[in-house]
């Protein structure tokens, strides 16, 4: 008998990884040269945004008087805890002293608001490595990088989102609800991992709170539908996303990461990795030096970095110590490794015939029928 085997996890294989900055910057790497994850391979500058401060109400006189009290001019720079704005006591009116909330330049001055905007000075974003690897390619324009590393890599069931990268944080248990106030500032360029279900809750708050990635077990077909741009099911070449890129390893409805996910997991956790939410692929490179010999020593075809989805499900034969997932039943995303095929079929309440398996899982042994699991 045969069952269909689900590509879950590969170890160790070599692979390409683009490493691309934030905005128009430069490139100091070279094709061919080695590198190592704290290698600085490029630099740019990046706008932190502004804030907006209403300096007429701080001071306590008209919009229009306003800039006669300003200590820079409009255009000039100012760095956090200097005076912004000064007005000496008056008859009916104490002592103004304004100070500037952060570093920034002074860009205008709204006369009709009284409303000072201070655009935030750009920050220098310099690009790590982050891998141990061989540079290949080289995109000026785009500020992108292409190194050929090795990775352990994870395959999800689906999701949604662009390429990000963030460090690897496990906040939750495997089976553990995945809750909003789980998620605060603190969590602002990580990838999160956990869970047996995720919300829209929850995405939203990843969302506001500056998270790169989720990765959990389930989710609810509606949430996951109104990420998806309206649709269940959609070309994984679709370049959607929505703000954090999210991954689901199990399927739809309350499932529990996978043990085997979840261990490769674990073992990566507070370290650097890669999440490609539209195809559903966790990258989790190598921090091992030695792995360079590999990655030298093997040839990668030029189209290799293609996502091959057509590996991920194969017809395998199915044997007595396979090990399975169990899918659609009431034993959910349950992994262990079959004890027994039965040789008669067995009618179900539904009253469907089928062929029923014994399988052993960590907590128990249990039987479903035959096409209701997959072999990892």
């Amino acid at each position: 008998m045969k069952a269909l085997k689900r590509l879950r996890i590969e170890k160790d294989i070599v692979t390409r990884v683009h490493r691309t900055l934030k905005a128009r910057g430069q490139l100091n790497i070279s094709l061919g040269q080695e590198v190592a994850p704290d290698d600085i391979i490029g630099s740019c500058w990046v706008s932190s945004g502004f804030r907006i401060l209403n300096l007429s109400q701080a001071l306590s006189v008209s919009p229009a008087e306003a800039k006669k009290y300003l200590r820079r001019e409009i255009g000039q720079k100012i760095y956090k805890g200097e005076l912004l704005a000064f007005k000496e006591q008056g008859f009916l009116s104490g002592k103004k002293n304004i100070i500037s909330p952060s570093d920034g330049i002074l860009e205008y001055l709204n006369e009709q608001t009284g409303e000072l905007k201070i655009n935030f000075l750009p920050q220098k974003i310099d690009l790590p490595a982050a891998v141990y690897g061989v540079v290949e390619e080289i995109d000026v324009p785009h500020g992108d990088i292409v190194i050929k590393t090795e990775v352990s890599r994870i395959y999800g069931m689906f999701g949604t989102g662009k390429n990000r990268e963030g460090t690897l944080n496990m906040i939750c248990s495997r089976d553990e609800l995945m809750g909003e106030l789980k998620i605060t500032a603190e969590n602002s360029d990580q990838i999160l991992v956990g869970g047996s279900l995720i919300r829209k809750e929850v995405i939203s708050q990843a969302i506001s709170s500056g998270v790169c990635g989720i990765i959990t077990g389930g989710i609810n077909a509606g949430d996951y539908k109104a990420m998806a741009g309206g649709r269940l099911i959609f070309p994984k070449r679709l370049e959607n996303d929505i703000g954090v890129s999210v991954v689901i390893c199990e399927g739809f409805g309350v499932q529990s990461l996978g043990e085997d996910i979840y261990g490769v997991l674990q073992k990566y956790n507070g370290k650097f990795v890669l999440l490609d939410g539209n195809h559903a692929i966790i990258n989790l490179p190598s921090f091992e030096s030695n792995c360079m010999r590999r990655v030298k020593s093997i040839a990668l075809p030029k189209q290799q970095d293609a996502v091959m989805e057509d590996n991920v499900l194969k017809l395998h034969d199915t044997n007595i110590g396979s090990m399975v997932r169990v899918v659609g039943n009431s034993y959910a995303a349950e992994q262990g490794r079959i004890l027994a095929v039965d040789k008669i079929e067995t009618v179900l309440p539904s009253g469907v015939p089928a062929f029923l398996l014994t399988v052993e899982t960590k907590r128990r042994k249990i039987k479903i029928p035959y096409d209701n699991v997959e072999l990892i």
